[in-house]
């Protein structure tokens, strides 16, 4: 019971770290620094972070050719998820962008489905149509509907971290969790300051303020660091099953952060479309079974987890 509850209070305190993301943002938003620089600056600070854990775990910091190259497809969609996630908040209430890309179970089934041949089960028929009725009832939770450029961001959001998860857990790739997190941190790195580059609406920002460099700080502990070891205690003590349902706080988190910081409106239609998006993921967390060659790793969310054990078969978040 005692390892219960503490897997449990671990995978809800993680939820709810990671749900903190976008207020965080939004703050460095306030202070005029836009989505590229609030990443790069995130994943910089984590980077540097995971050095001494690195260190300690006596993990070294190269990588061959053959096994970059492997990782080069996830690694840029994991980047470019994080990317259109922090863009769409420019366009949309932060909340319902989060909501969004809760979808991305969702996504990763229906890639299965499509380009794998997984049965597309009646629980798999019936989570995509509640999942897609919650996205249009929170078009009509936004004063005027939801700003297309935004929700394109944010189903893009969803979309490559769908692909970045089947990426992963196709190849043949064995990495450790704090190597791998280290290079996806890398590649996040990379793909920012490459957006930045080629964006006339972007350019490095140094932080010159005590606020700005403890937002920077908070957002690359917070729904980093620390949600990624959380909800590795919560895997050891509850499974990957109870820790994927309590990730439905992620958005919940964001949406209540949006509402009592920066006042934006809750209305019935965003607490439907919420309820019914959590509830077609859940149906795809409980239902969905995906196969993998020599699998060796278990992702959620952007946290980058892993699961350490090696099955031929393995339950979706199981």
């Amino acid at each position: 019971m005692h390892s219960q509850l503490k897997g449990s209070l671990a995978g809800m305190l993680s939820a709810a770290c990671y749900g903190c993301s976008p207020a965080l943002a939004l703050g460095l938003y306030a202070l005029h620094f836009d989505a590229a620089n609030a990443l790069f600056y995130r994943y910089f600070v984590a980077g540097i972070l995971m050095l001494p854990l690195l260190f300690y775990k006596k993990e070294t910091l190269t990588l061959p050719f053959a096994e970059l190259k492997v990782l080069a497809l996830p690694g840029v969609c994991f980047a470019l998820s994080t990317l259109t996630y922090f863009l769409s908040f420019n366009y949309m209430n932060a909340g319902i962008s989060a909501t969004i890309l809760f979808l991305y179970p969702v996504f990763t089934a229906i890639i299965m489905v499509a380009v794998y041949h997984e049965r597309l089960s009646i629980a798999m028929i019936l989570a995509i149509m509640l999942s897609f009725a919650g996205v249009t009832l929170l078009h009509g939770a936004e004063t005027g509907g939801l700003s297309l450029i935004g929700t394109l961001l944010a189903v893009a959001s969803a979309l490559t971290y769908a692909l970045y998860i089947v990426g992963i857990n196709r190849t043949h790739l064995i990495i450790s969790n704090e190597k791998l997190t280290f290079y996806l941190i890398l590649f996040s790195i990379a793909i920012t300051a490459l957006y930045m580059v080629i964006s006339p609406y972007s350019a490095i920002k140094l932080p010159s303020q005590p606020s700005e460099y403890g937002l920077l700080l908070l957002l690359a502990l917070v729904p980093t660091i620390l949600s990624l070891e959380l909800m590795n205690v919560s895997i050891a003590h509850v499974g990957s099953t109870i820790t994927a349902v309590l990730g439905a706080l992620e958005p919940l988190t964001a949406v209540a952060l949006a509402v009592l910081i920066f006042d934006e409106s809750l209305s019935f239609n965003l607490v439907l479309g919420i309820t019914l998006i959590v509830l077609g993921v859940l149906i795809v967390l409980g239902a969905q079974r995906f196969k993998a060659r020599r699998a060796r790793i278990y992702i959620k969310r952007f946290n980058f987890i892993i699961r350490k054990s090696v099955r031929r078969r393995w339950r979706w978040k199981s």
